[in-house]
């Protein structure tokens, strides 16, 4: 099993999901368009399948040697948590939930847990972060208990079995749910962690990876009646899954492809720049939707400024406030 290197064009691809989900988002929330809704929720999609492949470096050094558990668990939380925290007051403060009990299942990302366990879901986009958090503390604990013997193999029939899981699952809970429960959706990260393992093959497979891009994106596109219309049925909510995650790990792959290209140093340079800007994007967007959905202006004149906003807010975040606390980060072993 061997590291995976950098790749800029992840940063781009970041970047990307950032950006998207946030303008999907705006234009879903503040205009109504059914349409943008429908597309964020494969931006969000995309942020999974990323996670699980970044992960993969950082928890060969967990299998390979067990007291980088901790510091896993403390670079993760340091990273993810305190902008967290300081977003949900924000929100929760202009929304008038601060300190209610809706604040406290945001805050512990308990919120997705069961159903309809919110009396107002002020924070909607927050499903995505509790499903991250929960991976991130159950399967470095997955990854010691295998150990290093058969590790992929045995990687391989999780995703299955979860993915079985899946599918039984369908008959009982609603399309919102499926979607977004926050332990249901452990195999989409554990499936860019196994795109990660078997990258080197993938990728010799240039052609084939462009003809499915070419085939998969087209048909979420064009299929929003088909998936969303008759999203409750079990098959549909389903196979909905899996061909977002198929969707989202073929856009991925293409991103890679494109490593030459990014390569160059205007482009590594952008591409580094809105991947710093991508979490502060995803928890702070929803706060400007807020504020900006009061105003009466067209569509194009609200996004410009909604995207121009972000931008310089998202850097600044990175800049003073991110970036700082990643710098006291203990180092893995």
């Amino acid at each position: 099993m061997n590291e995976t290197k950098y790749f800029h064009s992840l940063d781009l691809f970041r970047g990307f999901c950032g950006y998207g989900v946030a303008i999907t988002h705006f234009n879903a929330f503040a205009f109504k368009n059914v349409y943008m809704e429908y597309m964020s929720l494969l931006f969000a999609e995309f942020f999974f399948v990323l996670s699980g492949f970044v992960l993969y470096p950082q928890l060969l050094k967990v299998i390979n040697n067990n007291k980088n558990l901790t510091i896993f668990y403390k670079r993760r939380w340091m990273r993810t948590l305190p902008l967290f925290i300081v977003c949900l007051i924000l929100i929760s403060a202009l929304t008038s939930q601060l300190l209610s009990w809706d604040f406290f299942k945001y805050f512990f990302l308990i919120q997705k847990i069961v159903p309809d366990f919110l009396n107002s879901d002020y924070f909607p986009v927050i499903w995505h972060l509790s499903i991250e958090e929960f991976f991130y503390l159950v399967f470095p604990l997955i990854v010691v208990f295998f150990g290093k013997e058969n590790f992929i193999t045995k990687l391989v029939y999780l995703f299955i079995f979860l993915t079985l899981i899946k599918f039984a699952v369908s008959y009982i809970a609603d399309a919102n749910f499926y979607r977004t429960g926050t332990l249901l959706r452990f195999d989409a990260i554990l499936l860019g962690f196994l795109i990660a393992h078997f990258k080197d093959i993938l990728l010799k497979n240039k052609n084939f990876i462009i003809l499915l891009f070419l085939i998969v994106t087209p048909i979420y596109l064009l299929n929003y009646d088909f998936f969303i219309l008759d999203r409750e049925l079990p098959y549909i909510k389903f196979l909905f899954i899996l061909f977002m995650q198929l969707t989202s790990a073929v856009v991925m792959l293409t991103f890679i492809l494109m490593e030459p290209l990014c390569l160059n140093k205007n482009v590594k340079s952008f591409s580094l720049l809105i991947s710093q800007q991508a979490y502060s994007i995803y928890l702070f967007h929803m706060i400007f939707i807020y504020l900006l959905k009061k105003l009466d202006y067209s569509i194009l004149i609200s996004t410009s400024i909604y995207i121009i906003i972000l931008f310089f807010v998202s850097t600044l975040v990175y800049k003073f406030f991110e970036e700082p606390i990643m710098k006291l980060r203990p180092k893995i072993i």
